[in-house]
């Protein structure tokens, strides 16, 4: 949709920058006008495009430090429960001697 709006912009600016060089004055003032709202509707859609990437960045980013906490956590766990069977093992061993 972007792309064929883009082209039917440039195609108008073409044709208005054209027609101005050739000193028609008859539909250039129409012309300019259509382009401008074709640029309107062009930039908004730029604009939601732009916005969408931020908010899926922001979302990427939230869920990056998520997951990096639930990392962290778990390394926790397993260094907590690496210890509990470090501590069976040596009461295991004292409890056979």
């Amino acid at each position: 949709m972007n792309d064929e709006l883009f082209a039917r912009i440039r195609g108008l600016s073409l044709e208005i920058q054209s027609l101005i060089k050739q000193g028609v004055k008859e539909g250039v003032e129409e012309r300019i006008h259509e382009r401008n709202e074709l640029l309107q509707q062009w930039f908004s859609g730029i604009s939601d495009l732009i916005q969408l990437t931020n908010d899926q960045q922001l979302f990427l980013e939230e869920l990056l430090k998520a997951e990096q906490q639930l990392v962290a956590d778990l390394k926790l766990e397993q260094a907590g429960l690496f210890r509990q069977q470090t501590n069976r093992k040596k009461a295991s061993l004292y409890q056979q001697h």
